[in-house]
């Protein structure tokens, strides 16, 4: 049980801006009814659609732990700990909470999302942002035709776009000529550092079109780049086949001013000073300047990247090849003195780290019959097994192989009535992933394919 327990909680509940009362270890969603607010329950409360969700402002350490019911839609809907299902949370203690769907027009809108459709929720991140621009494309497209206006536009940014895109970037918009990058959405290592590398070798792939351009067209044009390290709000924003992953926040435009300052100085690529924290000790800066920005009332300083220290960015690396495996760095040996199964999040995909006396362990951490996660479940040493929590199906951790496939009676009665249950027992029987692992320098290293 998580938090202090109040012998009598209080729920401040907006955007209903009343406060209720409550005891510990009522749901929330009863005590929401008993006090007549239309608290939406699509299913009836039975932890099968989203409508009575709630978003937790403050004490989510006073909610109970999540059911399998929510674990299931978290699965779905890729939420975070802050959403809760009013049906299925019961409380420990004070808390403030948000209702988010509040009328007709919220519940169809829910409903007509499956758990692919409803994408992810908003989340606070912390990412790279990158804007840039070309300098001198007005004077430039004014001498050339609208087809090759747009022919160089579509050049430029495929070789741009591709450079983002091997550092793990993600193109969120363009804007004319401009464009803007971000970078650590999927968590990756380091993003600050690779939207640095990303603007560099930008600059040095306009530098290569120059004779092209100055050969077709009698002239060429350059670009400037800003990055900024900050927090954005990120989630799946729009509807239909024209929703995306975004980021919203006001790090966003920084960005960009930090971006419109190289009008102003001559340069070519500015970072922010949150930037340059995060990777001072890898970039060789070739000067720095105190100034105003536009909508921001504080001088700030801004910093003229030069070249990345390729020495020093070795020894900070996260990951290499050797011997056809790819060796990502995931946490140090001492973190599992307290935690002894933890989560390593590889691109889309989360693998289970766990220790065994002192010898570590990883496999996939989506079960092969369900997809639901596996921390949490039973490990057995002796037998060298890890079993499924949700339906008891057992595998060697050492191999993937299956070693029992749904080993639940309760399970194979019900699917004698239940075509579902049914459908879950025959399905084939799917080994587990698993992976290499071992120590360097005091941390876990996980040891996997390249192409995964």
């Amino acid at each position: 049980m998580k938090g202090k327990i109040d012998p009598m909680p209080k729920i401040n509940l907006l955007p209903d801006n009343k406060v209720l009362n409550a005891e510990v270890g009522d749901l929330i969603l009863d005590i929401t009814l008993e006090n007549n607010i239309n608290h939406a329950h699509a299913c009836g409360g039975e932890g099968k659609c989203t409508t009575c969700r709630v978003l937790v402002l403050e004490g989510v350490e006073h909610c109970s732990e999540p059911t399998e019911k929510e674990q299931i839609i978290k699965e779905k809907i890729h939420s975070t700990e802050e959403f809760r299902l009013a049906c299925q949370t019961r409380i420990r203690g004070d808390m403030t909470i948000r209702r988010l769907v509040l009328n007709k027009e919220d519940i169809d809108f829910t409903n007509s999302l499956d758990g692919r459709g409803m994408g992810r929720l908003g989340e606070t991140k912390k990412i790279a942002i990158l804007f840039s621009d070309i300098r001198g494309f007005t004077s430039f497209s004014e001498k050339i035709t609208p087809y090759d206006v747009v022919f160089i536009l579509n050049r430029y940014f495929s070789r741009m776009v591709s450079i983002v895109e091997s550092y793990g970037g993600r193109i969120d918009n363009y804007i004319g000529d401009g464009m803007l990058a971000l970078f650590g959405l999927e968590d990756q290592p380091d993003p600050a550092l690779s939207a640095v590398k990303s603007a560099l070798d930008m600059c040095n792939e306009i530098d290569d079109m120059k004779p092209y351009l100055k050969t077709m067209y009698g002239e060429s044009f350059d670009i400037g780049v800003g990055i900024h390290f900050g927090d954005v709000v990120v989630g799946d924003v729009g509807a239909g086949i024209s929703k995306r992953l975004t980021a919203i926040g006001e790090a966003v435009n920084f960005a960009s001013r930090v971006e419109s300052a190289n009008k102003q100085f001559k340069s070519r690529v500015l970072i922010s000073e949150e930037t340059h924290d995060q990777i001072k000790d890898v970039i060789s800066i070739k000067d720095f300047v105190r100034t105003n920005l536009p909508g921001i009332e504080e001088r700030v300083t801004l910093y003229e990247i030069e070249d990345v220290n390729a020495e020093v960015e070795k020894v900070r690396q996260d990951e290499f090849i050797e011997n056809d495996y790819i060796w990502r760095k995931f946490t140090p040996v001492s973190s599992f003195n307290d935690e002894q199964q933890q989560i390593m999040k590889v691109k889309r995909d989360n693998i289970l780290v766990f220790k065994l006396n002192d010898t570590f362990h990883a496999v996939n951490d989506r079960c092969p019959h369900a997809l639901l996660s596996l921390k949490g479940s039973k490990i057995n040493e002796e037998k060298e097994t890890i079993s499924c929590r949700w339906h008891n199906s057992d595998f060697c951790y050492k191999t993937g192989e299956v070693q029992t496939w749904i080993n639940d009676g309760v399970m194979k009665f019900f699917a004698k009535i239940d075509s579902k249950a049914k459908e879950i027992i025959n399905m084939e029987q799917t080994p587990m992933d698993v992976f290499k692992t071992r120590v360097i320098d005091t941390y876990v290293w996980v040891g996997m394919d390249p192409d995964y």
